[in-house]
């Protein structure tokens, strides 16, 4: 059994293989869920399970006792904001770093997005200062700003691509597809995992990842490919152009991290 404690605050779709992998690593692994349905599941996969809702009904309790004792949390509360425009994730996130255990834990992985980045900003590296141009890319980063501390690693990651999730199924529904000429920045979720695990066996901490892929072709490029290998309809791209430029390198996580991609290309 490993010695470190890890807590993984938030176990959906990145945070419940992610515990999983870690625990045939053998770390001895805290997981938390909203869904009372899912402890079972935790439980199953020898996931210390709590049940935590971060909302109006602040759940203290629960919190310290997951916190406590930790040597290492990684922090995965999606933001949610596009979905609830109500949603105060800033709120929600400082409520969790104000625990009375949370200061005691060694080492925190901030799970963050590429949207802290305006979609205008070109050819971004590891230098590029995030000048976020929606309201969610704005409250994101202002949240990352609560981790600022010198063993506090943030990771960026792009559009979240594996286990069934492909932003596909969602524009096959629009009606007209925008920006095709613009480059795709997304990950797959192996190489989510495979980063988070790559810091920690490393043991690099205080610096700030981005997890994009390095294959960037045009959203018309990627999405033609894949409607041919699902023998779909293509879907309808528009003939209007604005400029939308984003592509993200992040060289610290070849040099600094030294990790290479598992699904580069999805």
């Amino acid at each position: 059994m490993k010695e470190n404690k890890i807590g993984v605050l938030g176990c959906g779709w990145l945070g419940f293989p992610l515990a999983k992998d870690l625990i045939k690593q053998g770390f001895k692994v805290k997981g938390s869920t909203t869904n009372k349905e899912k402890i079972k599941s935790l439980e199953k996969e020898n996931i210390n399970p709590y049940l935590i809702e971060i909302g109006e009904n602040k759940d203290s309790k629960s919190l310290d006792s997951f916190l406590e004792k930790l040597d290492i949390l990684i922090l995965n509360i999606p933001p949610k904001l596009r979905s609830n425009i109500k949603s105060n994730y800033f709120e929600k996130i400082r409520f969790i770093k104000n625990s009375k255990y949370f200061d005691k834990i060694k080492y925190i992985v901030f799970v963050s997005s590429t949207s802290v980045y305006g979609s205008k900003q070109g050819k971004i590296n590891s230098k590029t200062e995030p000048i976020p141009d929606s309201k969610s890319g704005k409250e994101i980063l202002k949240t990352e700003k609560l981790f600022q501390e010198k063993n506090n690693t943030i990771i960026r990651f792009g559009g979240l691509i594996g286990n069934k999730r492909n932003p596909l199924k969602y524009l096959q529904k629009k009606d007209e597809i925008l920006n095709p000429q613009a480059p795709i920045n997304y990950i797959h979720l192996n190489d989510c995992i495979g980063i988070i695990n790559s810091i920690i066996e490393k043991n690099i901490w205080g610096k700030t990842f981005m997890g994009v892929s390095p294959y960037h072709p045009s959203k018309r490029e990627y999405y033609d490919r894949l409607c041919n290998e699902k023998n779909l309809n293509k879907l309808n791209f528009s003939s209007k152009e604005t400029i939308v430029n984003k592509e993200i390198n992040d060289e610290n996580i070849s040099e600094i991290l030294k990790y290479n991609f598992k699904n580069p290309k999805f």
